[in-house]
């Protein structure tokens, strides 16, 4: 970390006089909800303090405990078109449990997540999906386990798939600490960037076994304020980049023929890529034309999940 906030560091960690009240800093800011979290994006592992960053790391690794989880994996949909550089603009849809659209979406793309047109793999650039997987934990830091909670937002990439023994995903490395009779709170958890990848993507190694103590320390963080707040999916629709409300997006047609909806286990979510999908039927053309392959088919597309927790 940068020495521009070592006052408020004990060995690289935050100081543990969160209790102190001097009867008037509370009454400077309207706010008396601190936000905190650790962004992962464009590979850097950055402290953000009600939507500012004020800190980053030069390490490509951070040990944290993971003491709450998300229910549900989350679903976003951006309506605008990504362009690199530029903020984008606040999601049209979203969802915390990815079986419907949450009640505060002003124009939902469709009933239910499983018949809605943007998660149909080709609705997205380069044939993904528009509607964005994401996952909340919330982590303490293993240095500092009397310290601050902090939100980790999770891209699909992090979440699903198979890694390797140095870096696994969220859901691959759950099922592998569970077979070793653990659980996450259980361990400390190594949080590792892929540098090979094309996008931002984190994995996770456990490094040791938390004593009882620690254990109890961790179980008393979970139940906080702070942790439960950290796995919920809140979105901020009141402006854009340009400070104006946005207007309510277009909602797209409903899919035909809906089927039964199967909801997400709450131990378990169901894989992004076990389900079969169908694809979108490109149009006939009379005269189709060779068109030449996009030498850089990902970036315009998996760069969604760095940006993904901008407005969450």
């Amino acid at each position: 970390m940068s020495t521009d906030v070592d006052i408020f560091s004990q060995g690289g960690a935050v100081a543990t006089t969160g209790s102190r009240d001097d009867g008037f800093t509370s009454n400077i800011t309207g706010s008396s909800i601190t936000s905190k979290r650790i962004s992962i994006r464009n590979n850097v592992f950055r402290l953000m303090v009600n939507g500012k960053e004020i800190d980053k790391s030069d390490e490509r690794h951070i040990d944290v405990v993971i003491v709450n989880a998300s229910p549900s994996v989350h679903r976003m949909y951006f309506a605008g078109e990504y362009k690199p550089g530029m903020k984008l603009s606040p999601p049209a849809c979203w969802t915390s449990d990815s079986v419907k659209p949450d009640a505060e979406v002003d124009a939902p793309q469709n009933a239910t997540c499983a018949e809605c047109p943007q998660n149909i793999k080709g609705s997205g650039p380069n044939g993904t999906k528009a509607c964005r997987f994401s996952r909340r934990i919330a982590v303490v830091r293993a240095d500092d386990l009397n310290g601050d909670v902090f939100q980790v937002t999770l891209p699909s990439q992090s979440i699903f798939g198979n890694g390797t023994a140095e870096r696994r995903p969220l859901h691959e490395y759950t099922d592998y600490v569970r077979a070793n009779s653990q659980n996450l709170m259980s361990v400390v958890s190594r949080m590792s960037f892929d540098m090979d990848s094309s996008s931002t993507k984190v994995g996770f190694k456990p490094i040791r076994i938390l004593n009882d103590e620690e254990y109890n320390l961790c179980s008393e963080k979970s139940k906080s304020d702070d942790a439960k707040r950290a796995i919920t999916l809140s979105v901020n629709i009141n402006k854009d980049e340009s400070g104006q409300t946005p207007p309510p997006a277009p909602t797209a047609e409903p899919a035909p023929k809906p089927r039964p909806v199967d909801a997400f286990s709450e131990t378990k979510p169901a894989e992004e890529d076990n389900i079969p999908e169908p694809t979108k039927r490109a149009e006939p053309k009379a005269e189709p034309k060779a068109k030449a392959p996009d030498p850089t088919p990902a970036k315009g597309d998996v760069s969604l999940d760095d940006l993904v927790d901008d407005w969450t």
